[in-house]
């Protein structure tokens, strides 16, 4: 026999019980038996489906104020993101002596120093690389400098470098 054939079978056998235990009832329990039914099933039907909403609709009546406070100060944030974006403050010019005088604090002894429009040219001799990028760093946050073109060369010292760098002066967002 098959799984199915003996679902068909119990069914059957369930709704012939169910058949003879409901025929030998007498009108009366037949009522209370229906009534009961109905009470059960109505009763199930509240407790699974309608509190539960019920109680949620009033769950987050309780907690609306304060995601439309939340909401509105996103959006807040957000406009003074966006006037933020628009007004932002561009470094100034890059010139010789501030290039000069940031390279100088670094302990970085420039050999040439050429600024030509948005553009920084700068040689250093036997400086130090940890120093260098220290500074390049800094000037990436300070004064928007981004590097265009780079010619490092090691020296036999440790830590020590030849550098040809051509940096740019962006004008867009500052960087992170």
């Amino acid at each position: 026999m098959s799984a199915m054939q003996n679902v068909r079978k119990q069914a059957d056998d369930l709704r012939q019980r169910a058949a003879t235990f409901w025929g030998a009832r007498n009108k009366r329990e037949r009522n209370l038996l229906t009534i009961a039914a109905v009470v059960i099933i109505a009763g199930l039907f509240y407790v699974l489906l309608i509190d539960p909403a019920l109680s949620g609709r009033a769950q987050l009546e309780k907690q609306l104020p304060a995601l439309r406070r939340q909401a509105a100060e996103v959006q807040s944030l957000a406009r003074e993101a966006t006037n933020l974006k628009s007004s932002a403050v561009t470094s100034p010019p890059a010139t010789k002596e501030s290039v000069e005088s940031s390279l100088n604090s670094r302990g970085l002894k420039p050999q040439n120093v050429i600024i030509n429009g948005e553009l920084v040219r700068v040689q250093l001799n036997g400086a130090s690389f940890a120093s260098l990028l220290d500074w390049l760093t800094e000037m990436q946050r300070t004064a928007r400098l981004a590097v265009l073109d780079a010619n490092i060369d090691g020296q036999p010292q440790p830590d020590t470098v030849n550098a040809n760098l051509t940096l740019r002066q962006q004008r867009g967002e500052p960087t992170q």
